[in-house]
């Protein structure tokens, strides 16, 4: 029986175990977190974050809130864009939460990094604050899904948007026991859980969030992490071969509107307790 550990002593723990060490590459839990915040700005989840919510195109500086924002390496990410970022989290740890958090803003070179301690239910912030409310596998943590989400949207400005990141889903209570019975961390700390994808909708329809576009397993390198935007051409690539041999093959992979629906397929096939969703939600 593997002791409950806090959330800190069980990154602790992971990180003496040789087996687990991609686990916490991949989670970004490197004991140097600055390496890991580097690591993550120059990610293809990052890139993609970038240019869905448009900072390639503008060089406007934004008040954006980080909300979870665990050992800060989006923080860093964002501030590293010349932003000023707000970092917000319960956790005070000095490796995964606002300690690790603090020291990456004393680093960054063109924005702001900020830290609060706080719960996502009651934000101390003023009405309309921020322009981005951002979130990296968060919201599945509020204690209370609608509360938390209707006070992201109480914090952003009129034109303001929401980007929840790598969400867990599950389709009932058997695929939620299923996943938390199989999840690493929620072994140690106990600290994961997930909902349906009604339910997270829901929750974001009624913070009065109008224009929501929702990104299914395989629609972004988002969710699909570790697997790449290459890893995913190559194996449509290799699909296509099989069917229809190297010239038909390397002819329709480069059609956008194929690998659009190949990633429909593969999102439609995906259907395991705690596979990854999205959400961009517009005031």
């Amino acid at each position: 029986m593997i002791p409950t550990f806090t959330y800190e002593q069980s990154v602790h723990w992971l990180r003496t175990q040789a087996e687990h060490s991609e686990l916490i590459e991949l989670s970004y839990l490197d004991a140097d977190n600055f390496v890991a915040a580097t690591r993550f700005a120059s990610s293809e989840e990052f890139a993609e974050i970038k240019n869905i919510l448009g900072l390639n195109k503008s060089s406007k500086k934004l008040k954006i809130l980080d909300l979870g924002c665990g050992n800060g390496i989006a923080a860093y990410a964002f501030a590293s864009l010349g932003h000023d970022v707000t970092a917000v989290d319960p956790d005070l740890s000095e490796d995964v939460g606002l300690g690790a958090t603090k020291r990456l803003g004393s680093v960054v070179q063109h924005g702001s990094i900020s830290t609060f301690q706080s719960f996502a239910e009651s934000l101390p912030f003023s009405n309309s604050t921020f322009d981005i409310v951002y979130t990296r596998q968060a919201l599945h943590h509020f204690s209370d899904l609608y509360k938390g989400i209707a006070e992201c949207s109480r914090v952003l400005n009129s034109r303001g948007l929401l980007l929840a990141t790598r969400e867990h889903v599950v389709d009932d209570e058997n695929q939620l026991q299923e996943f938390l019975a199989n999840h690493t961390m929620h072994q140690l700390h106990g600290g994961e859980n997930a909902h349906s994808l009604k339910e997270y909708i829901s929750a974001i329809q009624s913070a009065s969030f109008r224009n929501i576009k929702v990104f299914s397993p395989f629609d972004t390198v988002i969710n699909h992490f570790p697997i790449s935007n290459t890893d995913i051409k190559t194996s449509l690539y290799q699909s296509l071969k099989k069917q229809l041999g190297v010239y038909g093959a390397s002819f329709l992979a480069k059609i956008p509107m194929t690998e659009s629906f190949y990633r429909n397929y593969l999102s439609w096939k995906c259907n395991y307790p705690g596979r990854l969703y999205s959400f961009v939600c517009f005031k």
